[in-house]
């Protein structure tokens, strides 16, 4: 199972890691985080609006502007960039009515599983994320490995 979330969501993480690399360089204009991660520019406004509405991000006018993390990536949690564009509450997903009886079971399970997803995302920063950026995944090659080619002598 996945967890899902909003394309406000996933283009607002993909912008605020942006902002993350280029800390310490200057401001990035939001054409500039459109193009590398190929987000449409107008939603990319709207998106960077809101985290500065947030106090994440900083916003600079001019030909030399642009849009900066307000804290240092180490300062900043997942969880808060989440929350800040995903909003406090998600909808519940209980029937309407009481819940009783063994119908109680997967929405006490969902609501455990909800929290430790909530944890997690609290205890990574954006620096733990460009570190998880850089990582390449590991690709299981079988047990087997063909031995280094070795030159014959002459």
């Amino acid at each position: 199972m996945r967890m899902r979330f909003s394309m406000k969501t996933e283009y607002g993480v993909r912008a605020i890691v942006e902002l993350a690399a280029n800390a310490g360089r200057g401001a990035l204009q939001s054409g500039e985080i459109a193009r590398r991660q190929s987000i449409p520019g107008p939603f990319l406004d709207q998106v960077l609006m809101t985290l500065r509405r947030a106090g994440l991000v900083t916003s600079t006018r001019g030909p030399r502007g642009g849009h900066t993390l307000a804290r240092r990536p180490d300062e900043i949690r997942l969880d808060e960039v989440i929350t800040c564009l995903e909003g406090n509450g998600r909808e519940s997903r209980q029937p309407d009515g009481a819940t009783t009886g063994d119908s109680r079971v997967l929405a006490q399970v969902s609501e455990k599983a909800e929290q430790a997803a909530r944890d997690v995302f609290a205890s990574h920063t954006l620096a733990d994320c460009l570190r998880l950026r850089r990582v390449e995944p590991r690709v299981f090659h079988g047990i087997f490995h063909s031995a280094p080619a070795t030159s014959k002598g002459s």
